[in-house]
């Protein structure tokens, strides 16, 4: 198990609102981390990002959820069958989505390359909570993510992989580290899932020698059974805590707090 290195009054958390989860981690995720969440499997990541995100929202953090493999109308009807309902969010600015998905289809329907300018964007093409991406990913990424945050924000990159695979490396390391700065000072959160059999060791090393939380889903089954292996934390004694869990209806349930979930 991982033990705080000073007390945890001095250490500033997030609660995850997974309670059993939350104890273990003394009190939750140190504030102003960058997590890295690494799978070989898209379901089980991309379903935590979802949930976890959903759970903190519920805490009263902020949320801004960046999409770059699945429109938000999407990633809402994902959510919903496990009754995860952002809509009052939404509609309070609690939880916004940056829509990188949409505007790049768009764009492809019209000839284009893939990333449009905001000109591709007709009138009421934009879901209610939403904000589009202009034609440069990284400056239009400064600008409504960087520029919005508050104290507490969280940020999920649904894939951090699809950055990886369409950006040039250096670029996108150059965004996660302005991004986890810009984090650190907030003492807010970000997400990122990646799927290791798309990177070589290199770049995954990488990722996780940038990142202040390290979480490994270690699929196990073919009942997606397996365990979350949490191999870096930020102000923490390392000694890496591993966690069984399972997929369910009510989403990833680990054995130590799943009466919570």
């Amino acid at each position: 198990m991982i033990r705080n290195i000073t007390s945890q009054e001095r250490i500033r958390r997030i609660r995850t609102g997974m309670g059993g989860l939350d104890e273990k981690l003394g009190g939750g995720i140190p504030a102003g981390s960058t997590v890295l969440l690494i799978s070989n499997q898209e379901g089980p990541v991309r379903l935590f990002s979802q949930q976890i995100a959903y759970l903190i929202g519920n805490e009263g953090h902020r949320i801004h959820n960046f999409t770059i493999v699945r429109g938000p109308a999407y990633i809402r009807e994902e959510m919903m069958v496990y009754e995860w309902d952002t809509s009052e969010m939404e509609q309070g600015r609690q939880w916004s989505f940056i829509d990188a998905y949409s505007p790049r289809v768009q764009a492809l329907l019209q000839g284009g390359q893939g990333q449009p300018s905001m000109g591709f964007l007709g009138p009421g093409m934009m879901a209610p909570g939403s904000r589009a991406l202009g034609s440069d990913l990284f400056v239009t990424l400064r600008r409504d993510i960087l520029s919005q945050l508050d104290e507490g924000d969280v940020v999920v990159i649904d894939s951090l992989s699809d950055l990886l695979v369409n950006h040039d490396t250096a670029s996108v390391r150059e965004l996660l580290e302005i991004l986890g700065s810009q984090i650190h000072a907030k003492n807010g959160l970000v997400f990122m899932p990646i799927l290791s059999d798309i990177h070589d060791q290199k770049t995954v090393a990488t990722i996780s020698h940038l990142s202040d939380v390290v979480v490994e889903f270690e699929i196990e089954s073919e009942h997606l059974e397996g365990k979350l292996r949490f191999w870096k934390m930020r102000r923490s004694i390392l000694r890496p805590m591993l966690l069984p869990f399972s997929i369910t209806d009510r989403g990833v349930v680990a054995e130590t707090f799943g009466r919570v979930i």
